[in-house]
């Protein structure tokens, strides 16, 4: 089974969350890859069998929050997903409110089956995302987590 874990991170947390989620699902014996949003490709998708995908949370708390913009216009980009598992995470400072259900809905429209959603604080970005991974994966294997 190929995992692809794609990200976009401004200040680098969510990328070393989505580094944490690809190094536990390596320790599963699954291979996976990590890669930017920008510079993860549709053949890759394509390719994988389960596609984690992570986004800062952008906007204002008193304004409306969500998944930042270059996160929805890829996933908005993607061909179809057509019943392939996926997950969704998040790094937030306050409150990511509805991001994890915009991410979600996103892919959910491409086709996505939606296995396991996160919320890591940026103070904390990796912690909770190995037993994240460790949850989707039995999720998509049909095992007890």
């Amino acid at each position: 089974m190929k995992v692809l874990v794609a990200y976009e991170s401004r200040g680098g947390r969510t990328k070393r969350a989505a580094e944490a989620i690809a190094d536990a699902v390596r320790t599963s014996g699954l291979e996976a890859d990590v890669w930017p949003l920008k510079e993860a490709e549709p053949d890759q998708v394509r390719a994988a069998d389960v596609l984690f995908v992570g986004s800062w949370v952008e906007g204002f708390l008193f304004f409306g929050v969500g998944p930042a913009k270059a996160a929805r216009q890829w996933v908005a980009g993607l061909p179809s997903l057509s019943g392939k598992h996926a997950a969704v995470f998040c790094t937030y400072a306050l409150n990511p409110r509805g991001t994890l259900a915009a991410l979600g809905s996103g892919l959910r429209a491409k086709g996505a089956s939606i296995d396991g959603e996160a919320a890591f604080h940026h103070r904390r970005p990796t912690e909770g995302s190995a037993e994240f991974a460790r949850r989707v994966l039995a999720a998509v294997l049909g095992e007890p987590a």
